[in-house]
């Protein structure tokens, strides 16, 4: 700091760093280096200058004018004026920080500084500093000597704010007054991680920087591999994460692992061969991946510790799956509009559909569905109902008749309509109700479901449905959320610590929408 006067005195440090040094001399021969808390003397980038450096950067706080001028006249005296450059750095500022990089230019091989964790009250910017040095230069060697002393300080916790930063004691030299040990630090990235929450209308991509938590995030097409076949899919991912890589200027050589959590994705022999396939067919992207469903990775990112949690999804498609707090996966539905996705998009859709076919056929009495009928002719554009027929066939696309719901939604207050999505919430609850059969009795009074979907914008037209189906089943209360964090957050998440054993920062408290009593009958 500039009201300081370390800067005046040549330190025990300075000796033994610089003999320290003179043992590094064929790795010093031929680097740009820079000294950091250079002080008046400059003692350990006058050694890497004399060592046969291409250039040394010897800096200290730009308001210690009289230590820049003083350090000026050492170097001239040295006879390296033309190796050493003199410059301000303010450890505080982080503008101060950008132009020193910006002097220093493309390259920076090392990085010294001798006795500078002196006064804990700079730890915090040294290590900023350190870090930001460290991440533009991510090659480069950080050596710093340290002399024990009767105070008690660590910059652990500064430390732990750059998970990257790895420094380790290389030598400790004890004197005849002094313990002086001196660190090398450097940066050992931890990489890049994917995760893709891939559903059968749209997927989402996140790609999160270990080092520095920053994340990258894409939205593309449905990847459900049993509406398209397998083989497109895995091209499509790995095309998609190759694009964002170099849309955001990645390297894509630090991509450490990709989770992918598909729709469709139940089959763990299935799964094997399409991760083999992935491997065999983009064997420049990584080696390492975690593949399950959309379902099961939402409900492990949403509940990673030992509690029971349910994760009911209801969008183009539906599902339900509860993680038991002994690890547990128990599931009801997903198997696709043929013969689930129950109280999903399509679903109501298709009922709704339905039910005007079989109220204009006579097969059914007691439902006015006009409103139906113009919000069908409205949405797909046609004027006769036989119309749908070839929406529902030759012209099939799962995601189109889905879409259908969001009109419907609109005209909740008609009784027809209304009844459709009564019916959703019922086997929406009954999907749940299914599940908690798999808790003890004291377990499922209260269950904690987080809801994904466009489907539960819908909520109040579900709720009569979804409350009537979970009476008499034991259940006297559940609460619903909405995801803590972006369910392809979790896929990295799950790919990062099952494949790599690191654990990312992600957010974990999630947001309680309801909380509603259910009357036993």
């Amino acid at each position: 700091m500039s009201t300081q006067n370390h800067w005046k005195h040549t330190w025990p440090c300075a000796k033994v760093f610089g003999e320290f040094l003179c043992s590094k001399r064929e790795e010093i021969a031929e680097k740009i280096v820079l000294e950091i808390g250079a002080g008046a003397t400059g003692v350990a980038g006058l050694t890497a200058a004399k060592l046969g450096a291409e250039k040394v950067w010897m800096t200290d706080h730009p308001d210690l004018e009289t230590a820049l001028t003083t350090l000026q006249k050492n170097i001239d005296a040295n006879g390296v004026e033309e190796k050493c450059h003199v410059a301000g750095l303010d450890w505080d500022s982080r503008a101060s920080v950008a132009d020193v990089i910006s002097k220093i230019g493309d390259r920076l091989d090392i990085i010294i500084a001798s006795d500078v964790f002196f006064d804990p009250a700079t730890f915090r910017p040294l290590v900023d500093t350190l870090a930001e040095l460290l991440i533009k230069f991510e090659h480069a060697v950080v050596w710093f000597a340290y002399q024990l002393r009767d105070d008690s300080w660590t910059c652990a916790p500064q430390l732990a704010k750059y998970p990257f930063l790895r420094a380790k004691l290389v030598r400790r030299i004890e004197t005849e007054k002094e313990t002086i040990d001196i660190f090398q630090m450097t940066n050992e990235s931890l990489g890049l991680y994917a995760g893709i929450e891939g559903g059968a209308t749209g997927s989402k991509l996140v790609i999160i920087d270990a080092d520095t938590n920053t994340r990258y995030t894409s939205s593309a097409p449905g990847t459900n591999f049993f509406l398209t076949d397998h083989t497109i899919i895995c091209q499509r991912i790995a095309d998609w994460i190759l694009e964002v890589f170099q849309k955001e200027s990645l390297d894509i050589q630090k991509l450490r692992a990709v989770g992918l959590g598909l729709s469709g994705a139940e089959d763990e022999e299935f799964n094997r061969k399409f991760v083999e396939g992935f491997k065999k067919n983009n064997k420049g992207l990584t080696e390492n991946f975690y593949l399950t469903s959309d379902s099961v990775m939402t409900l492990l990112a949403n509940f990673p510790g030992e509690e029971n949690g349910i994760v009911l999804i209801a969008g183009t498609g539906s599902s339900c799956r509860l993680k038991m707090s002994n690890g547990e996966v128990k599931g009801a539905g997903g198997w696709g509009h043929q013969i689930g996705d129950g109280g999903s998009a399509f679903w109501i859709a298709r009922e709704a559909i339905q039910l005007l076919f079989d109220a204009e056929d006579g097969m059914i009495e007691g439902w006015d569905t006009v409103v139906i009928k113009e919000l069908l002719f409205k949405h797909f554009e046609i004027n006769d109902k036989t119309r749908i027929l070839d929406f529902l066939y030759s012209k099939f696309e799962k995601h189109r008749i889905a879409d259908f719901t969001v009109s419907l939604a609109t005209r909740v207050d008609d009784p027809a309509v209304a009844e459709v999505f009564r019916r959703a919430g019922d086997i929406l609850g009954r999907h749940v109700r299914t599940v908690a059969k798999h808790l003890s009795e004291e377990d499922r009074q209260t269950l904690h479901i987080v809801q994904i979907g466009g489907v539960f914008q819908s909520w109040s037209a579900l709720e009569t449905g979804f409350v009537n189906a979970l009476k008499g089943a034991g259940i006297q209360t559940f609460v619903m959320y909405e995801p803590c964090d972006s369910p392809a957050m979790g896929a990295a998440v799950l790919a990062a610590r099952e494949t790599r054993g690191i654990f990312l920062e992600q957010k974990e408290e999630k947001t309680k929408l309801r909380e509603i009593s259910v009357e036993e009958e």
